[in-house]
């Protein structure tokens, strides 16, 4: 508790910084986020998947009657996370929850792409966003996945599955980290220093980093909206989902909390150059993004 408390006496002085002008603080200036898909993301920053999360995304996918879920497992390397994952929504009543399993050559046979008819809700498992990324980028599948959240289904995640969201996406590492290194840690603010690939773009302006709080991940997201300008960040802790609705609205459910940075605009003079807005959001919070 007491190295939360740290870490955000920290963020504020950061936060804070260039900051001399009230009126000059209080104008924010950051990309746009154009929402123009008629699903819902539930974006869960890790930990145990818990009921209040699992169930919110039954609730967006139809109800525990009539939402169809396939548990998309390719980021983790475990063979039975998909099976485990599906037994966990069925427990709470999703009576057609499945999941799929497959070699990544085969992604695009009819059969495994017939695993998304009628499909309402996607839940996209923890474990190497990068792996995932690799696994359905470019494929049909992915394409048939994106047009589900579309036309209104769900686009549920953990963990790795909640950092692909973005299109900005954290990999976990360091650029050039030397064999030496943690590349895992970041301790310094510092240009170039967290690496990012592109990720599936359900937010395209909006970068998302997961275990927040619980893994001490603040340098490292401020670190990446340094070095990305006009961008905002959306840090989510462990046993915490954003829902993100259509008409732009969030809302936080779980145990954990959020934080959003939100980027001061520059003055004239290089004024307010490195300040945030920082919102923390408890569960219950709603937000317009």
């Amino acid at each position: 508790m007491k190295y939360t408390y740290f870490i955000l006496s920290a963020l504020m002085v950061l936060i804070s910084c260039n900051c001399s002008d009230k009126s000059k603080c209080e104008q924010l200036e950051y990309l746009p986020e154009n929402i123009t898909a008629k699903g819902t993301l539930v974006i869960e920053g890790g930990g145990d998947r818990i009921a209040p999360i699992l169930n919110k995304i039954i609730e967006k996918g139809g109800g525990t009657e009539n939402c169809k879920l396939l548990v998309i497992p390719f980021a983790s390397q475990l063979e039975d996370t998909g099976e485990r994952q599906a037994a966990e929504f069925r427990a709470l009543g999703c009576k057609n929850a499945d999941y799929i399993l497959c070699p990544k050559d085969s992604i695009d046979n009819p059969e495994n792409l017939a695993k998304l008819d009628g499909v309402t809700a996607i839940f996209l498992s923890g474990g190497d966003q990068s792996r995932l990324k690799e696994f359905l980028g470019g494929t049909k599948f992915f394409d048939k996945m994106l047009q589900i959240y579309k036309d209104g289904g769900v686009i549920g995640g953990t963990s790795a599955g909640a950092a692909i969201q973005s299109r900005i996406m954290l990999t976990g590492n360091q650029v050039n980290a030397s064999p030496d290194e943690n590349s895992s840690v970041f301790n310094e603010i510092k240009k170039n220093y967290v690496e990012t690939k592109e990720g599936f773009g359900f937010l395209d302006n909006i970068i998302i980093d997961q275990h927040f709080i619980a893994r001490r991940r603040q340098v490292r997201l401020i670190n990446v909206l340094l070095d990305n300008p006009g961008y905002r960040g959306l840090g989510i802790d462990e046993e915490c989902a954003v829902v993100v609705n259509p008409d732009k609205s969030i809302e936080v459910v779980g145990t954990g909390c959020a934080m959003l940075f939100e980027p001061y605009k520059k003055g004239e003079d290089g004024s307010n150059a490195h300040s945030f807005k920082l919102t923390i959001l408890y569960p219950g919070d709603k937000y317009n993004i």
